[in-house]
């Protein structure tokens, strides 16, 4: 138990008091349930069968070298419950295999530095233990396997050299495998089946998928873990056409050029209409259809689930991390599964020259951001107090429950509402320097509620927006602050 950290941390949340309540949000996790009770969800027979639990999932990054106390898996029960407490039920571990993050041995090994032990049994006894702690806390599990090939020393390279092209890929300093060796692909898909039943680990982060091992390794994997009782779920890097493989990617928007903007920070909705986005389907297609072909007109969109990756190991640093407005309004309300690394909930600075994944985590600066931490909280604690409205995810997702929302002030981003069972919630942000009075018009016909009088509350003061009457007719004006976005429950009055 690191007691060190819980002293530092009622202390500092005595000092917090004076300006607002720290939030703890562990208890609004959905329970952790063993496979056996989880249900798997399809859409048709040609789609992945998908854990139910998915619904519910925020997952965050962790690289365990820099995010432990002691860069092992023996000293992350303070991320653990650093993230419980902050409302997160996934965390996605860098590559724990031999040789650190994306530069490894193969997925049949394991990081000694990680493990804190050089023997094998005592290796996977450590990562199962982490594994249960996690559980324990509700939070599900997700490993990640590198699949381009193994660093230049790695000993398999001189064991089995006829699995590898001969390529050497410079930028990642390792050997490139041949996918086209069935001995490889075998091999592949049982190491992975080994991992996941030896770990209980929930959730297998598919590096670089679905490129270099394409579909087929994967799928031999899932249904032999599906056959063992195992409901994992399989995530791919890049957007994928999923094919009973994968249940969603974590890179899910599309550029033009077929850049995936894995080198910055996902502000997509910054630029372009959410709504537009979403009912649309546009630039949520995927690699294998609109990789080096001009435009994004193919029928983007029409899978389940999304991620809105607000931050990833792949962005480029020295960045400025999410402010509120990119985190909540684009991640955390939007019809997506958010997904970020860990520090971007208090603005842990990206400081290293390169990809962002041995940035260090910078825990004294959580209390120095204490405000701002609270703030992202509070709008989880919101997410998780409504999952009829915000774990709402239809089969096609153009179909979400999301809608625009007009006001007086359309020089801002686009307010928009997310509504279900005759329970509407606005989100209306300003992204001006200025305070701004917002005369908000109330989303009658998207959310059907017709003509029925209805009564708003906002959801962060618990009051009527600007001291105004509860029950309005057609619209109501709220104060958002500069920087901020203002969050209304709107209900039918009777």
């Amino acid at each position: 138990m690191p007691y060190r950290f819980l002293l530092l941390a009622g202390v500092c949340a005595l000092a917090f008091g004076v300006r607002g309540a720290v939030l703890d949000n562990s208890a609004l996790l959905p329970k952790y349930r063993e496979d056996s009770q989880v249900k798997l969800e399809s859409s048709g027979p040609e789609d992945s069968a998908t854990p139910d639990w998915v619904k519910s999932l925020i997952l965050v990054e962790v690289n365990v070298t820099t995010a432990s106390e002691d860069g092992t898996f023996a000293g992350m029960g303070k991320v653990l419950d650093h993230l419980a407490e902050t409302g997160v039920n996934g965390i996605w571990l860098t590559p724990i295999n031999e040789r650190p993050h994306y530069g490894n041995w193969g997925l049949h090994t394991l990081n000694r530095e990680l493990t804190g032990t050089d023997d094998p049994a005592e290796q996977w006894k450590r990562v199962r233990r982490f594994v249960d702690e996690a559980h324990r806390r509700n939070i599900r599990v997700f490993f990640d396997v590198v699949s381009w090939g193994v660093t230049r020393n790695a000993p398999l390279f001189r064991e089995k050299p006829e699995w590898f092209t001969g390529e050497f890929k410079k930028e990642w300093n390792g050997w490139l495998w041949d996918w086209t060796n069935k001995e490889l692909r075998e091999w592949f898909s049982s190491r992975l089946t080994d991992l996941v039943m030896q770990t209980g680990v929930d959730g297998i982060r598919c590096d670089s998928a679905p490129g270099f091992a394409a579909y087929g390794p994967y799928r031999v994997a899932r249904e032999r873990l599906h056959r063992f009782g195992r409901k994992p779920v399989f995530l791919s890097e890049h957007p994928s056409e999923r094919r009973g493989v994968f249940d969603f990617d974590q890179l899910s928007f599309m550029y033009e050029g077929g850049n995936t903007g894995t080198r910055f920070p996902c502000r997509v909705f910054m630029t372009e209409n959410i709504v537009d986005i979403v009912k649309s389907g546009t630039r949520l297609g995927s690699v294998d259809a609109q990789l080096g072909r001009n435009g994004f007109t193919l029928d983007g969109g029409r899978e389940r689930y999304y991620s809105f990756p607000l931050s990833c190991h792949d962005n480029r640093s020295p960045r400025e991390p999410a402010n509120l407005i990119e985190f909540a309004y684009q991640a955390l309300f939007s019809p997506f599964i958010p997904l970020w690394f860990l520090g971007e909930e208090w603005r842990n600075p990206c400081s290293v020259e390169g990809w962002s994944w041995p940035n260090p985590v910078r825990w004294e600066l959580l209390e120095q951001n204490r405000g701002f931490f609270e703030e992202i909280k509070r709008m989880i604690r919101i997410r998780r107090e409504y999952p009829e409205i915000f774990e709402y995810f239809p089969d096609d997702h153009r179909q979400a429950n999301i809608g625009k929302v007009e006001t007086d002030q359309p020089d801002l981003l686009q307010p928009y509402v997310r509504w279900r069972n005759g329970v509407a919630i606005l989100i209306v942000p300003n992204n001006s320097t200025a305070n701004r009075q917002i005369k908000i018009t109330v989303p009658r016909q998207e959310t059907g509620f017709g003509n029925t009088p209805v009564t708003v509350t906002d959801l962060l003061t618990g009051k009527n927006p600007g001291n105004g009457p509860a029950t309005v007719a057609d619209s109501f004006t709220a104060e958002v602050p500069a920087g901020k976005i203002g969050i209304y429950k709107v209900v039918p009055a009777n």
